[in-house]
């Protein structure tokens, strides 16, 4: 390889300082014939003259039209206007058309000529005959100005030949030099050649000196090999060399086997398997094979033949190299029967551990709780449906589950940790309480053995979860209970004592003024003691109510009624309770039938009602409003009082809660609570719009038991 890539690079060489002579004869040739082709073209000294000779005929018209403007007579026809009119007329025309006409163009003054051709064109009838003296003064002054201009046409003719001949000097200077340079390229490119040529022909004789040394050499090793055979063969199988070596393999010498087909000297070279790989070396492909027999001591035998391609001379030979390999093949033959004998063992002892693992894994499948395994790198040796149906590892393994994926699986669930984001190492002895989604809660056990597999254990323990925040939630609503009790007891015993303090002020009044109290007197304390009486008797059935809704006693009696009439009572009620508040009762025309508790729904009402007048100052202003959309009838109460702050909507609802606008209105915290609970148990819910110190809006919806009134409400 590296002596054919070295006579590549020789060639390649060679072939380039080839092409560089080549190239350096062809630049010089063009570049003298550039010259040539230049010293030939037509010199800018013929265009000067050419303009010199028009400028002149200019001058000399100018002359003959002052002779004529002077009325002198010519002697000579040749000195007459129309005749050197006429020659400067041509001249101009060549000056135009010819070769000149490019230099003038180049020169920018085209123009002007051709304007001056065409006056004196247009001037030509005059020369016909004779014209006054004006007209020569005139046509005089026109030729002279024409000399003028072609006098300083010639001038920049001149300069730029000037220019010119600086530039071809220059040029020829130039083709000079690289000629010199290319004729310098060839005499090195020539002395590279000869010097090439002298090489390979040192080399030649060098390469024929190595070959016989080779040839020697090779006969020396070929004839000398007695422990492996060696022979060569030509297309037509037939023997060129029988090495000593093959004379100790087949007992059949050199002289007996050159010269002769190989399927005669022994029955091996008739084999197909013989045949074929000896006539696939001849074309160029190699081949290797045993071949298993009887040696003529009648023993097992075992031959190596390796076949390769040669090429010598131009020919296409085969080389053939065969080893005994019976003592080798022996062994081998004796380690087969030992591996078989160990793979029978090998797969009985599989079986029985395949076994152990399926009843293993049949365990493992039917526990309730989920099992993985891997291996020290992290790989997933086996994992349950249990594992595998887990909400995390079904979402972000169901492609690949390692280790490290397996637990990052659980990294965004509630209770996980740092640990189970790391690489490695950090989930020895690892033991996670971990909520995979909405009440559903696992444990996850990391352990190692010492093996390196790490087993994963995921149990189940939702239901320990639930009932320990059960006992948990138990116990924080207890607490709360037990605070709002308290805080209960303290309000309804300060409420309990303004009107039983009015009650014992106005019965010791009366008692101590006898019969002395007038009659209107009399009339203003009873009707204090009545509502003081009314307050306590709605302190008590808001006790009452809030014994019941913890009992659970409070039941639901649904019927129809008519939700227009039920309300319209309360505002009346109402009204003759607080006649100082304006409360507007806006419903249809038409009864609204409802399926509801209506006891009940009219507690809510005066709960909300009552409310409204409450917490709307000195002059409140209350609209209740009923209407019905689809088949639901849904009842407002609206008023223009204090408000609820919007961070404390959320709470309104609850038990003994009241809002801090409320402070130091009389109140237990517990109608709304009723009211909302009333309404759950018709399958309801209050809901309330609100801004600080602007009013409240609360509404709730009933259903309609008249389907025709809730098509035509639709």
């Amino acid at each position: 390889m590296g002596i054919a890539l070295q006579s590549y690079r020789t060639a390649l060489v060679t072939l380039i300082a080839i092409a560089s002579l080549i190239a350096c004869l062809v630049f010089t040739v063009s570049r003298l014939l550039d010259v040539e082709t230049d010293l030939r073209s037509e010199d800018t000294h013929t265009n000067l003259w050419q303009i010199t000779q028009t400028q002149f005929e200019a001058t000399l018209l100018a002359e003959s039209l002052a002779r004529e403007a002077a009325h002198e007579t010519f002697t000579d026809p040749e000195q007459e206007p129309n005749f050197r009119f006429a020659i400067l007329l041509s001249r101009l025309a060549v000056l135009l058309e010819g070769p000149q006409g490019h230099l003038i163009e180049q020169l920018g003054r085209m123009g002007d000529l051709k304007e001056a051709y065409l006056q004196l064109t247009l001037a030509e009838p005059l020369f016909q005959g004779r014209f006054d003296p004006a007209t020569a003064q005139q046509l005089r002054s026109q030729s002279r100005d024409l000399a003028y201009e072609l006098r300083d046409l010639a001038n920049k003719v001149m300069l730029l030949n000037r220019e010119q001949g600086a530039l071809k000097r220059s040029m020829y200077l130039r083709v000079v030099f690289e000629s010199l340079a290319f004729i310098i390229g060839i005499v090195i490119s020539a002395a590279f050649l000869l010097l090439r040529l002298f090489k390979g022909v040192h080399d030649n004789k060098q390469a024929r000196r190595l070959l016989r040394q080779e040839q020697e050499l090779s006969d020396l090793v070929i004839n000398n090999i007695s422990n492996q055979g060696i022979i060569i063969f030509d297309e037509k199988l037939s023997c060129l060399l029988w090495n000593p070596g093959m004379e100790s393999l087949l007992g059949v010498n050199s002289d007996s086997a050159v010269g002769r087909q190989l399927q005669q000297l022994d029955p091996i070279f008739s084999k197909p398997d013989m045949v074929l790989s000896l006539t696939q070396a001849i074309q160029d492909t190699s081949a290797v094979f045993e071949d298993e027999g009887i040696s003529p001591l009648g023993r097992e035998r075992c031959l190596e033949i390796n076949c390769f391609p040669l090429h010598m001379a131009e020919r296409s030979l085969g080389i053939a190299f065969i080893r005994d390999m019976t003592e080798q093949w022996l062994a081998r033959k004796q380690a087969e029967r030992q591996n078989f004998d160990l793979e029978i063992k090998i797969q009985q002892r599989t079986a029985a551990l395949r076994q152990a693992e399926r009843r293993l894994i049949a365990a493992i499948e039917t526990a309730p709780d989920g099992f993985a395994a891997f291996d020290w790198t992290g790989k997933l040796l086996f994992a349950n449906e249990q594992i595998r149906a887990a909400e995390p590892v079904a979402v972000w393994c169901a492609e690949e589950m390692t280790l490290a994926t397996f637990l990052r699986c659980f990294a965004m669930c509630e209770g996980a940790d740092a640990r189970l984001n790391a690489n490695e190492g950090a989930f020895e002895g690892l033991e996670l309480e971990l909520m995979i989604k909405k009440d559903v809660w696992a444990q996850l056990s990391v352990s190692q053995v010492d093996g390196g597999t790490i087993f994963v254990r995921l149990t189940d323990i939702s239901g320990y979860k639930r009932a320990a925040q059960a006992l948990q939630s138990a116990l924080d609503r207890e607490r709360e209970m037990t605070g709002a009790y308290r805080s209960f007891v303290s309000m309804v015993s300060h409420q309990f004592r303004t009107p039983l303090a009015i009650l014992d002020s106005s019965a010791q009044r009366i008692l101590r003024r006898g019969p002395n109290v007038t009659q209107d007197e009399l009339n203003t304390r009873v009707q204090k003691i009545r509502n003081a009486t009314s307050r306590l008797t709605r302190l008590v059935e808001s006790v009452l109510n809030a014994a019941k809704l913890d009992a659970g006693r409070i039941e639901l009696n649904p019927a129809s009624c008519n939700l227009v009439d039920l309300v319209g009572d309360i505002c009346d009620r109402q009204r003759e309770l607080s006649s100082y508040a304006d409360i507007r009762f806006d419903g249809p025309k038409v009864p609204v039938q409802v399926y509801c508790d209506s006891m009940l729904i009219e507690q809510v009402v005066i709960n909300l009602l009552s409310n409204a007048v409450k917490y709307s100052g000195e002059t409140p202003a209350v609209e209740i409003k009923i209407w019905m959309d689809g088949s639901r009838a849904y009842c407002s109460v609206r008023d223009w009082g204090i408000g609820i702050p919007a961070d404390e909507l959320s709470k309104i609802f609850d038990r003994f809660y009241r809002a801090r606008t409320a402070a130091g209105i009389a109140g237990t915290g517990i109608g709304l609570n009723f009211a909302q609970q009333i309404m759950h148990l018709h399958g309801g819910e209050i809901q309330v719009e609100s801004f600080e110190a602007e009013g409240s809006r609360f509404t709730f919806d009933l259903p309609i038991s008249n389907v025709d009134q809730s098509q035509q409400a639709a």
